[in-house]
C-alpha cells in the first residue's frame, strides 16, 4: 500500500481537501456549516406534495413510483398484541460509503457535511457518498451524486461490504448497502476533491466523535461500525487491514413478520387528514414537507417524512469476560423484520412496540437496576435518518458493569468480536446496536475500554 509520509500531510493541509485533526475542530467546521445554512423545510398538507398522491390501493407514493411509499401494516400473528400501523417501504437498495487512505502511516476517512429535511440542526458530518438509488440514477431528473461511480465499483479495495438493516419499527424491510473503500493515497487526494465540501478526518477522531452527540449522522455511525477491531486499538499497526469480500446472506436464515399491507385509511387507529396521526397522538405521525433553497442534487423538493412523538432511549451494558467485552442482546421481531429477527440493545424504547405504559414502565426498572451497577456510563444524544424521519431524536447510553446482573430469559451475552462478524457479514445487526458498537470503538480508540 502507498502511503504518504507525515510531511506530505502538511501538502494535504495545504490544498483545497483541507484535513480536520480532531473532535473540537470536526463540531466547529460543522457548526460553522450549519450557521450558514439557507435551506427552508415548510410543512405543508400531504395533499399538497408536489409529486406526491395516494395510490388506488391506499398507500402515499410518488408519481414516478421511485424513491419510497408510506404503507399501511397489520400484523396479527399475536392474538394479543395485534399491530397495525404506517410503515415507510422503501425496495431500493441505497449505497452509504467511506471512502478511506492512509497519510504518514494513519487511516483518514473522507466524509461530507449533509443537509438532510429532517435533521434537527439541518447539516450533520456524513460519508462521502450517501444516496438512494434513485437519487444516484437522478431520477429526481437533478445532477448526479459525486463519486458515486466509485462508491458502487466493483473494482476497488473494500475493507467493510456489507447489506445493512434500518429502523424495523418504521421501515418495511429497508437496507442499505455499507462499504468502506480503501484508496491509494496517490489517488486518494485527487478523488476527494471530486467531492464538494469534504474533509479528510483521521479515522480514531471519527470513532471518538460519535460519542459527541449531534455530530455524526446515523448513515456514518453505521459504516464506522464497520470499521475492522483489529485496526481499532491506538497504538495498532493499521496497514494490517486487509480487504473483505462482500458477504451474501444466507437462504436457511429465519423468517421474520408478514405483515399485511392494507390501504392507510383503513388503519382504525389511525386518520387521514393534512397528516397521518394515530388518534391518541402516540408513536408518530407522517406528515408533509417542502424544501427550498439549499444545495443538493434538486433545488426544491416536497417529501412526507415520519415525525415520532417523543424522543427514544437506547442502552448497551457492557461487561467484562475471559475474551474481551460482553455486550448484553436480545433477538427481537418488529412488525418490519421481514428479512429475520434483528439483534437489538437489550434496553430499547420509543417505538411502536412500547404500546402499553406497563411495559415501558418495567423496561425503565430495570435499566436503571442495571445502570446503577454501572462503574462508567458514557451517554450520547444522536438523530437518525434525517431523509425519512422528522427529528427522530434517541439518547444512547453504554454502561460498562462491574459485576454480573440478573439476567431475563430472552437476554444474550455475546463477546464484541462476536458482533464484529455479525456486523461485517451483515444483515443482522439493527441500527441502533451498529451505533452502540461505533461507540464501543470510540471508547477503544481513545483507550477507555481494551478490545
Amino acid at each position: 500500500m502507498n502511503a504518504y509520509a507525515a510531511g506530505d500531510i502538511r501538502e494535504i493541509r495545504k490544498s483545497s481537501m483541507q484535513v480536520i485533526d480532531t473532535v473540537p475542530e470536526l463540531r466547529s467546521e460543522c457548526q460553522r456549516r450549519r450557521n450558514s445554512l439557507t435551506a427552508r423545510v415548510v410543512p405543508i398538507p400531504l395533499a399538497d406534495l408536489r409529486s406526491w398522491s395516494m395510490t388506488e390501493e391506499g398507500a402515499l407514493a410518488h408519481r414516478t413510483g421511485r424513491f419510497f411509499r408510506v404503507i399501511g401494516a397489520r400484523d396479527l400473528s399475536d392474538a394479543n398484541q395485534p399491530l397495525e400501523q404506517p410503515l415507510i417501504e422503501q425496495s431500493e437498495v441505497g449505497v452509504l460509503c467511506l471512502f478511506v487512505a492512509q497519510f504518514g502511516g494513519e487511516f483518514y476517512g473522507l466524509v461530507t457535511f449533509k443537509f438532510e429535511p429532517g435533521t434537527p440542526d439541518g447539516i450533520e458530518v456524513a460519508p462521502t457518498v450517501q444516496a438512494t438509488r434513485s437519487n444516484y440514477e437522478a431520477a429526481h431528473g437533478g445532477t448526479r451524486v459525486p463519486a458515486a461511480d466509485i462508491a458502487l465499483s466493483d473494482e476497488v479495495r473494500t475493507v467493510a461490504d456489507a447489506v445493512q438493516r434500518e429502523q424495523e419499527s418504521w421501515f418495511l424491510g429497508k437496507v442499505n448497502r455499507n462499504r468502506i473503500i480503501l484508496l491509494d493515497a496517490n489517488d486518494a487526494v485527487e478523488v476527494g476533491r471530486t467531492v464538494p465540501e469534504s474533509r479528510w478526518v483521521p479515522i480514531p477522531v471519527l470513532l471518538a466523535a460519535a460519542l459527541e452527540s449531534r455530530l455524526l449522522n446515523m448513515d456514518l455511525r453505521s459504516v464506522l461500525s464497520m470499521w475492522p477491531l483489529e485496526a481499532t486499538a491506538p497504538q495498532h499497526e493499521l496497514g494490517s487491514v486487509t480487504s473483505r469480500p462482500a458477504p451474501t446472506r444466507k437462504e436457511t436464515e429465519p423468517v421474520g413478520s408478514n405483515p399485511e399491507v392494507v390501504p392507510l385509511n383503513q388503519l382504525s387507529q389511525w386518520q387521514v387528514a393534512e397528516s397521518v396521526e394515530h388518534r391518541q397522538r402516540r408513536f408518530f405521525s407522517i406528515v408533509g414537507r417542502r424544501v427550498e433553497g439549499q444545495g443538493r442534487e434538486v433545488a426544491s423538493w416536497d417529501q412526507p417524512l415520519l415525525a415520532p412523538v417523543g424522543m427514544g432511549q437506547c442502552t448497551l451494558l457492557i461487561r467484562s469476560g475471559p475474551d474481551g467485552p460482553e455486550l448484553l442482546v436480545a433477538e427481537r421481531i418488529r412488525i418490519g423484520s421481514v428479512r429475520g429477527p434483528s439483534l437489538e440493545p437489550r434496553y430499547q424504547r420509543g417505538d411502536i412496540a412500547d404500546y402499553t405504559t406497563e411495559s415501558r414502565r418495567r423496561s425503565m426498572i430495570a435499566e436503571s437496576s442495571h445502570l446503577v451497577r454501572c462503574r462508567e456510563i458514557y451517554s450520547a444524544v444522536h438523530t437518525e435518518e434525517g431523509g425519512r424521519f422528522r427529528g427522530a431524536i434517541v439518547t444512547y447510553q453504554l454502561g460498562l458493569l462491574t459485576d454480573g446482573i440478573e439476567e431475563q430469559p430472552t437476554d444474550r451475552w455475546m463477546t464484541l468480536k462476536e458482533i464484529e462478524a455479525l456486523d461485517q457479514h451483515g444483515d443482522r445487526l439493527s441500527v441502533e446496536l451498529r451505533t452502540c458498537l461505533t461507540m464501543l470503538k470510540g471508547l477503544i480508540a481513545i483507550g477507555t475500554v481494551k478490545p
